[in-house]
């Protein structure tokens, strides 16, 4: 398909923002993701988790609960309230929020940083089928 421009359409890649203030979690998560043919984004608070989403529109969000400025509950509800309605979001955490907590804020998943790294995997191929492409690994850090 070409655009009006004569220039070849080239999709933009799906990308999979990791935002937790643990870079030992990001790269746990990263590796994961990469070895599943996800391109991700990595974003060391809320704050910059934010202006990543707006600039990217990813198509999925793993957010911790409790980071610097922004934590991914308010994220979480940003995402909802601003009808970013294409990114999913997934409540990762070490028990600082509930499900109950991360569902009444719009997030589309929960799982706890203690359950098997396969659930988190499982929750993210569950809302993003057929996503994985190996596309372009980015990696943007503050």
């Amino acid at each position: 398909m070409l655009l009006r421009t004569g220039l070849p359409s080239v999709p933009n890649p799906l990308y999979v923002l990791i935002a937790d203030d643990d870079p030992e979690i990001r790269e746990m998560v990263r590796t994961a993701l990469q070895l599943d043919g996800h391109p991700v984004l990595e974003a060391p608070d809320g704050q910059v988790a934010w202006k990543l989403i707006v600039a990217n529109r990813p198509a999925l969000v793993v957010t911790d609960v409790q980071m610097p400025g922004i934590d991914g509950l308010e994220l979480t509800a940003l995402i909802k309230a601003n009808r970013y309605d294409e990114t999913k979001v997934i409540v990762f955490t070490g028990g600082m929020a509930t499900e109950w907590q991360a569902q009444r804020a719009g997030a589309d998943a929960y799982v706890t940083k203690s359950a098997p790294l396969l659930e988190l995997r499982a929750a993210i191929s569950r809302l993003c089928p057929g996503r994985a492409r190996g596309g372009t690994k980015g990696k943007v850090q503050r």
